[in-house]
């Protein structure tokens, strides 16, 4: 009979524990989700892993083989495990002149990968080989890191 009573408390017990736990997990769920929604990008400075997105364009296997030489952020094979995608459209045209020069425009737009948000973004231009533009275009990836760096 002992027995039958220890079990009568354990099962009221536990019927009492559970709306307290469903509302605990309900409740920290949320604000973890909610702590999710509302965290904005990061700054650049913050940015340690960068994610290549693929693309048929040359421009970036020259921007990848550029960020891979620098010291401050690290390259990866893997979207999940970057900070942040960085991706790169180019145009190209023929501009008639005295000599037909090929105008190449590049816009590259580093986003944070779980916001989705633009952290950086620039467009360069140049008449040269995009091989400029590729150095040119890390290299405002650098100065910008540098000062967001400072304002940190």
């Amino acid at each position: 009979m002992n027995t039958r009573v220890v079990r009568h408390a354990f099962a009221e017990l536990s019927l009492a524990v559970l709306p307290v736990l469903a509302v605990l997990v309900f409740t920290t769920g949320f604000l973890a989700a909610q702590a999710t929604i509302s965290a904005g990008p990061l700054t650049l400075y913050q940015v340690k892993v960068i994610y290549v997105a693929p693309s048929a364009d040359d421009l970036v296997g020259l921007l990848k083989s550029r960020l891979e030489r620098w010291d401050a952020v690290r390259i990866t094979s893997q979207p999940e495990e970057a900070d942040a995608i960085l991706t790169c459209q180019s145009e190209s045209r023929i501009v008639p002149a005295k000599v037909v020069v090929r105008w190449t425009t590049a816009e590259a737009t580093l986003v944070d990968r779980h916001s989705q948000r633009p952290i950086w973004r620039t467009t360069k231009s140049t008449a040269l080989d995009t091989t400029r533009l590729a150095e040119d275009i890390i290299e405002q990836l650098k100065k910008d890191w540098r000062k967001s760096a400072s304002e940190f």
